[in-house]
């Protein structure tokens, strides 16, 4: 890995900006060297550096650009692991906003739409646990419930869906006390495996009788 990034910063500085072979790839691909790096390691300057290098890809990508949605999210989910570690909350609102416009790139229809209203709804998901805001949360419930009709049965990504949307229904349950973001959670936990689903059903029961 080390040295897979030290190649491609080799090559990138051959090609300055403004050089006739710079392109968005050699940018591209060094900043996921480099974050897949920090993700190994927890160094915050490749992290910081990924960043940089996802802003400098993106904006090489112009409207219109084939491999666009890419950077979109690339570039989000670079910021939402920095506002994990540092809790700058403008990172965050910066990612969902790269979120929202990636999943206007990706109509019904689109191979990715289900992962982009995933990502959309884990960005409002945090955003919600920071703030609070009620709006948040509401709009991530409503996202992922979209993508779990894109997520049919045997789906790699059901399970977490399910237990995402679940989760979430609970969590507003307990700021609103609609029994019925209760009794939807549970109905959500009952299609997980049996050993969660049996945990989910008692914590769900003692949420009712509370």
């Amino acid at each position: 890995m080390v040295q897979d990034v030290d190649s491609l910063r080799v090559a990138l500085r051959k090609c300055p900006t403004g050089h006739s072979l710079r392109s968005s790839w050699s940018l591209y691909n060094l900043a996921n060297s480099l974050q897949d790096r920090f993700e190994r390691s927890g160094v915050m300057s490749d992290l910081d550096e990924a960043i940089e290098l996802h802003r400098a890809a993106l904006a090489l990508r112009r409207p219109g650009h084939s491999f666009r949605p890419s950077s979109l999210n690339s570039l989000a989910i670079a910021l939402q692991y920095r506002f994990k570690q540092r809790s700058v909350l403008s990172d965050l609102d910066e990612a969902i906003d790269l979120h929202r416009a990636a999943l206007l790139l990706c109509p019904p229809g689109h191979s990715n739409r289900s992962q982009s209203l995933n990502n959309l709804a884990t960005g409002l998901g945090d955003r919600f646990r920071r703030g609070g805001v009620l709006s948040d949360l509401d709009e991530s419930i409503d996202l992922l419930q979209v993508a779990l009709t894109l997520y049919h049965p045997g789906h790699s990504f059901r399970s977490s869906c399910l237990k995402n949307i679940a989760i979430s229904l609970r969590e507003r349950f307990n700021l609103t006390g609609v029994l019925s973001d209760l009794d939807e959670a549970f109905s959500h936990y009952s299609q997980l495996s049996q050993p969660f689903h049996a945990v989910s059903h008692i914590d769900l029961q003692v949420a009712k009788l509370h």
